[in-house]
């Protein structure tokens, strides 16, 4: 148990596109909305790991062997992403904090960790390590732990961020923020991309 918690750590504390995204949600927004953004990345890495636990065997090389076109059009999301965040902000459109409820940082979240192809490899990668769990009731209690690591590093994140915002306060620091995490998360794309071919 105790080894899918750390498992569920290391995946969260890789720094890559969703944990820019969980932190720069936490310091435009505060720890609040970052701490929902960071659930919805372990929500995401609880389904993997359930998948991986219960069935990794079977599904993962079906995955694996799609990476490259898997791994094409999550480097696009993140491009798209990444540019959508730049064009906004370009436009002046940086969100104030609390502007929205927190909750709504989950879905977007969620999804771009589920389309991550960072996270595709990695699972795809530690299945052949991972301990078959044999019943449902073992593969979801592994990945309850693994998701409980997950969670704690991604509300370390979170925090991490909300105290960023906490120091650089008003539109200005916003903006900054805004457009670090959004470079970063295109960047991650365009490595994607090239790594791709």
């Amino acid at each position: 148990m105790w080894k899918a918690f750390v498992f569920g750590a290391v995946v969260a504390g890789a720094i890559g596109p969703i944990a820019l995204l969980v932190f720069g949600t936490a310091a435009r927004q505060g720890f609040a909305a970052g701490a929902f953004a960071g659930l919805g990345a372990a929500l995401a890495d609880f389904l993997y790991a359930l998948a991986a636990f219960s069935i990794g065997a079977l599904v993962m090389p079906l995955v694996a062997a799609h990476e490259k076109s898997i791994a094409v059009g999550c480097a696009l999301l993140l491009i798209g992403l990444g540019a959508a965040m730049l064009l906004s902000l370009a436009r002046g459109n940086v969100e104030a904090p609390m502007a929205r409820p927190a909750a709504k940082a989950l879905g977007p979240t969620f999804l771009l960790t589920i389309v991550n192809p960072m996270t595709l490899v990695v699972f795809a990668g530690i299945v052949p390590q991972l301990p078959v769990a044999g019943s449902f009731a073992k593969a979801a209690a592994l990945a309850l732990a693994l998701a409980a690591g997950s969670g704690t590093v991604q509300l370390a994140i979170a925090g991490s961020g909300a105290a960023l915002g906490r120091a650089m306060p008003g539109e200005n620091g916003r903006r900054a923020i805004t457009a670090a995490a959004a470079a970063g998360i295109v960047a991650f794309g365009i490595y994607g991309l090239a790594s791709a071919f």
